[in-house]
């Protein structure tokens, strides 16, 4: 590791593109993360309209909105799960019909 710190500070060429370098990455990162809170944004938005739209309450605090997200995903597994159920015994029940 001291060699590579060594050669990049005896020599500017090297230094110079590794800070370009370290620079593009940055820039990489830097965006990713600005397209996340604009998604996480629009997604916002889009549930506040969807709320709006149905004319359920709005939530007054960020718990309220965890507390439904919870909820609608226990529903979604429950249902889920029922269907999975039945879709694995019917193809159970055509397995040994067969024979």
């Amino acid at each position: 590791m001291e060699t590579i710190i060594d050669q990049l500070t005896g020599n500017p060429v090297y230094l110079s593109v590794a800070v370009v370098l370290a620079l593009i990455i940055l820039f990489g990162v830097i965006k990713k993360l600005i397209k996340l809170v604009i998604i996480g944004a629009a997604i916002f938005v889009l549930y506040i309209a969807y709320m709006v739209w149905t004319g359920k309450e709005i939530p007054k605090s960020l718990h309220d909105v965890q507390q439904t997200i919870q909820d609608t995903v226990e529903k979604g597994k429950e249902k889920g799960g029922q269907i999975l159920e039945k879709k694995v015994g019917e193809k159970i029940d055509q397995v040994f019909n067969k024979e």
